[in-house]
């Protein structure tokens, strides 16, 4: 399957730490991105310049498989191999959604562009986290770190969508087993003990009537109602294609009793984890915020993210401001309110990431353990008054004295 990514290449023109100038290209989705890719970089920026927009095209790979790619390419780099050595010892060891991407990224190392802008352009989708954090590395932080970071983060964010899909397993199994049952008593074995009393001559009992009469209306309404769903998708998917839509979507289910919480909770804990990984890495606050945000997988609290940040670069708070916006949790604003007053922000956005991911999971768990019951009790009713209806219908079949 693949992505398509709209980025701007940028021209630009910067100042180094000793007053010298450098000039060259890079691709970002904005031009305040581009400029924290700079200031990421240790570059002043000057000028930029946004040349013709282009597309890039992506191959959607799971967070896992970004994660292992990662964590390959860090404990090679960490046991002292050159970077163009270590992108050659990856062949064997990553999964095959690398395979087409790694000669490019080899190939661009060559050529003396960075490992960040290599990822950037490569076939597999790299999230812009990622890519935030490699940049970081590359500007001196330790370039071997920075893959190592963005490995656990990747981790992290696979082994959240790990739990959320088994927690939700055994109910969606359990909903499409009762369906089954329920559709095969009702589209079937009724229709056909309907069909014996027929030709016996019998009356149908009035259960099996309602049961009968039931069964016909749900077919009658089938066809309407999938083409109404088909279109109702339709229309959902045209609305959350681009970003204002999505972001009015998950601003609606921010505000919905159990789903808003875990979400927010979810969304939390992603951006607070890349937004610490940023910040050990040496991105600054603004840039880190930047990247931060679509790391949190949801439009509408990156938007919050981002206003926060414009707070944050005119002087306010970090705490002060997401917790003017409601970008994260109230635990996350505290704990980044005490980070603040210790110098302790990166530590401390760490723990609030390890508190809120495991409160979403809480969360998810609690959900499910409401759904099962209500799934069992909802087929149990259905499934005892349609077999009630059937024997009925065979009760009736015997001879009355």
């Amino acid at each position: 399957m693949s992505d398509m990514r709209a980025t701007t290449a940028f021209a630009y023109r910067a100042a180094r730490s000793d007053g010298a100038l450098e000039s060259g290209s890079l691709d970002a989705e904005s031009r305040d991105a581009a400029s924290a890719l700079l200031t990421g970089r240790g570059l002043f920026p000057l000028e930029l310049r946004a040349e013709p927009r282009r597309e890039i095209r992506g191959r959607r790979a799971s967070a896992a498989d970004v994660a292992l790619g990662l964590r390959v390419l860090g404990s090679l780099l960490d046991a002292g191999l050159p970077m163009t050595r270590a992108l050659a010892a990856m062949d064997d060891l990553v999964p095959a959604t690398w395979e087409e991407s790694l000669p490019g990224i080899r190939d661009a190392v060559r050529e003396g562009r960075g490992l960040a802008a290599a990822l950037d352009s490569a076939p597999i989708r790299i999230p812009p986290v990622v890519i935030g954090m490699v940049r970081a590395g590359e500007a001196g932080s330790g370039l071997a770190t920075a893959v190592r970071r963005a490995a656990d983060l990747m981790e992290m964010a696979a082994a959240t969508s790990a739990a959320l899909k088994s927690a939700l397993a055994y109910p969606a199994m359990l909903a499409i087993a009762g369906a089954s049952a329920v559709a095969l008593l009702v589209g079937v074995v009724i229709p056909r003990f309907a069909i014996i009393l027929a030709d016996l001559g019998q009356e149908l009992p009035r259960s099996t009537r309602v049961v009968l009469a039931a069964a016909a209306l749900a077919k009658s309404v089938a066809l309407p109602a999938l083409i109404a769903s088909m279109l109702g998708f339709a229309a959902w998917r045209a609305v959350v294609a681009n970003e204002a839509g999505r972001a009015r979507w998950h601003g609606w289910l921010l505000t919905l009793p159990l789903i808003g919480h875990a979400r927010l909770a979810a969304a939390t804990a992603r951006a607070t984890a890349a937004l610490s990984a940023l910040l050990e890495s040496g991105v600054p606050l603004a840039a880190a915020l930047l990247h931060a945000a679509p790391a949190s997988g949801d439009a509408a609290v990156a938007r919050r993210i981002l206003a926060a940040r414009g707070a944050v670069t005119t002087g306010a708070s970090i705490a002060h401001a997401l917790a003017a916006e409601q970008a994260m949790t109230p635990t996350a604003v505290r704990l980044t309110r005490a980070g603040e007053q210790t110098g302790q922000l990166a530590a401390m956005l760490s723990h609030a990431s390890r508190l809120e991911a495991a409160r979403a999971e809480q969360l998810v768990r609690g959900a499910v353990r409401l759904v099962e019951p209500a799934l069992i009790v909802c087929f149990g009713a259905i499934v005892a008054g349609v077999a009630a209806a059937l024997l009925q219908a065979v009760y009736s079949v015997r001879p009355t004295p």
